[in-house]
């Protein structure tokens, strides 16, 4: 039962169950009113109730700190009975700070760890998942590089190696036949050139072997969406000149999409660049 929880703390649990984690960031890109402390009317009764848990994560530059709210077993209990869903598809994180013990016997806490670029990519989730609601589409699954359990991982083989791009997604029209899209999405939060041309230079392999298709089970090609931050701007283009000269060019043209991640959350179809035709291969608005 749900007791005294609100229709929007019920909204924000289920959200949490989705992505796992949220900040105030996130909040306030989907239209939650800002979060000032655990004492707001949101999170409160939740923390309280242990339906969630909260972390402070120090900022970049080491500047303040950022909470972190995180769904645990309680939250997703709830969730699971109010939306009918089976309760191991949900994500959530033990109540002890999300911390998970590793297979060396040491503590880790998948939270702190990579939290800007957690951050950052969920925001770019948070972006597609919106503007889906403004297409016939619905997002059917989702996998994020930091879901670790069952076959929750975004995992695929490339010439004999493992990778693990940071999600993969899933729209599926709800007209019947109509074209079903797949995307592989990599955020990009540093400028370091070598590393961003060899993720992308495995995601033209993936393609070509149909990892994606073979792990997943599907036959359709699906695209890859390349996110970087506002300070990878200039490196990105530079990027993107130098791979226009490689073999590989044919693949990206028309398989690629490359966004700068504020515009993603400002105007999720406008943000996105696409270099193989005037039609932006995603759903359309209606």
């Amino acid at each position: 039962m749900t007791g005294s929880i609100t229709p929007q703390q019920t909204e924000f649990l289920y959200l949490l169950s989705k992505t796992g984690f949220l900040t105030n960031k996130h909040l306030e890109q989907v239209d939650f009113a800002k979060l000032k402390n655990s004492k707001h009317y949101l999170t409160k009764r939740l923390l309280d109730g242990k339906y969630i848990g909260r972390l402070m994560v120090s900022s970049s530059f080491g500047v303040g700190r950022k909470s972190m709210y995180f769904l645990v077993k309680k939250g997703a209990e709830l969730v699971s009975e109010v939306y009918n869903l089976p309760l191991e598809s949900l994500s959530y994180s033990p109540l002890k700070g999300g911390i998970y013990t590793a297979n060396n016997g040491d503590e880790v806490s998948i939270i702190r760890a990579d939290f800007i670029h957690k951050e950052a990519y969920i925001c770019a989730f948070l972006a597609f998942e919106k503007y889906l609601q403004s297409t016939d589409y619905t997002l059917t699954d989702y996998r994020h590089y930091y879901q670790l359990k069952g076959d929750k991982s975004t995992t695929i083989s490339v010439n004999g190696k493992n990778i693990r791009p940071d999600g993969i997604w899933w729209a599926t029209s709800h007209e019947a036949g109509a074209k079903n899209f797949v995307y592989v999405v990599e955020i990009h939060r540093h400028s370091e050139r070598k590393h961003i041309i060899r993720q992308l230079r495995q995601q033209v392999e993936a393609i070509k072997e149909k990892s994606v298709q073979k792990r997943f089970g599907f036959d359709h090609p699906y695209l890859v969406l390349s996110v970087f931050t506002g300070e990878n701007l200039s490196a990105m283009r530079g990027i993107l000149d130098e791979l226009k000269n490689t073999e590989d060019w044919a693949i990206i043209e028309k398989f690629f999409l490359f966004a700068r991640l504020d515009d993603l959350v400002s105007d999720f179809y406008k943000g996105l660049g696409y270099f193989g035709g005037v039609k932006k291969p995603v759903p359309m608005e209606i």
